[in-house]
């Protein structure tokens, strides 16, 4: 399979995975959905971003799911279920069940990853505009669980730090919806506004006692930055909390990597370039430096050209050699077909380029 822009897909296409809904138990559109014009117009509405299209010579070529559609649905419905009940100010101390239902969300966070032969992520994710801050927040736990794991976390930290990334945003549910919801960039007055959600998300969740101070802290400082420049207490480097640390890469990654209705996600390539030009400023060098051993500049399907010409497709990935994938030539004709792994190769033959997604 590949993936493609919205803007490339045509009558005809056929999807090789689902599109999600705005219900994560019922897909907008099924895998071996052939696409037609409506359906291409109704995905641009909504705010789906592009789509893995199945072809003949890219079969074989799938990326692995971090999480199982199944699961993932069901875990996207309790960050829902959470989140509403906080709109609805039903309080975090009271709503026991809320509490029970994250819980298993970071439980089953932490024992997916822990099965993985390979820490690393590397699929893009189809989702849409309204389901964003429920995918965010499952984003950002997966992703610091990812990096926590990485840099040799003990299991029980790694439970914490789910915890961390899944609540991370509870606060904007004391947020006024205009300013949470609006389509566009804020005013200095709304920024200064939501620059109280992490400080809002520490009040609310320290009201549950079962919620320990490591990950309050972690969830109140995950906008800190290491050069002081953060809030809300312009804390320097060692001196934010570890978890806090992490949450502010993965919080940035996962932010750039989805679609808003004011601008467009940015490619995985484009991610990792401005992460590194955020190092030691931003974020932690060394977590940084870590981080990027555990995503991809180039997911799976990703379609690239080459210095010698010719166009591939992404096929895998090594950890280690993030700029270096293994591809599979779709173009021109006498090469296609043929599989290269770019890390065993000299640097005669680069990446140039990429498919805008």
């Amino acid at each position: 399979m590949i993936y493609l822009p919205i803007e490339k897909l045509t009558e005809g296409m056929e999807l090789a995975r689902n599109i999600p809904g705005l219900n994560p138990m019922l897909p907008f559109a099924v895998t071996g959905f052939i696409l037609n014009e409506r359906m291409i117009c109704r995905m641009k509405k909504i705010g789906i971003q592009g789509a893995y299209i199945r072809t003949e010579l890219t079969e074989g070529i799938e990326p692995e799911d971090f999480v199982e559609p199944e699961l993932k649905a069901k875990m996207l419905t309790s960050i829902r279920n959470t989140f509403d009940q906080n709109l609805k100010k039903i309080t975090f101390q009271s709503s026991k069940l809320s509490y029970e239902e994250i819980a298993a969300v970071a439980e089953s966070v932490v024992m997916n990853i822990l099965s993985k032969d390979k820490y690393l992520f590397q699929m893009i994710d189809i989702r849409d505009y309204d389901g964003y801050t429920y995918s965010h927040s499952l984003y950002v736990g997966i992703l610091s669980v990812l990096l926590g794991r990485f840099i040799g976390l003990p299991t029980s930290h790694l439970y914490d730090l789910a915890l961390c990334g899944l609540l991370h945003d509870i606060g904007k549910t004391d947020i006024p919806i205009d300013i949470t919801n609006k389509p566009g960039p804020l005013t200095n007055d709304e920024f200064e506004i939501m620059k109280q959600h992490p400080s809002l998300s520490y009040k609310k969740l320290g009201e549950h006692t079962i919620i320990s101070q490591v990950v309050l802290r972690g969830v109140q400082t995950h906008h800190e930055k290491f050069d002081g420049s953060g809030y809300p207490f312009g804390l320097t480097g060692d001196n934010i909390p570890l978890y806090g640390r992490i949450l502010a890469i993965a919080d940035v990654y996962d932010a750039l990597n989805s679609t808003r209705p004011y601008r467009k996600a940015w490619s995985p390539r484009r991610i990792f370039d401005y992460l590194t030009s955020c190092s030691n400023t931003h974020f932690d060098p060394e977590l940084l430096t870590a981080f990027l051993q555990c995503v991809t500049a180039y997911p799976i399907g990703t379609i690239i050209h080459l210095s010698d010409g010719s166009t591939a497709v992404v096929k895998d990935n090594t950890p280690g050699f993030a700029l270096r994938p293994t591809i599979r030539i779709i173009g021109p004709a006498p090469k296609a077909g043929t599989d290269i792994d770019l890390s065993c190769e000299s640097l005669n033959l680069t990446i140039v380029d990429i498919e805008d997604i």
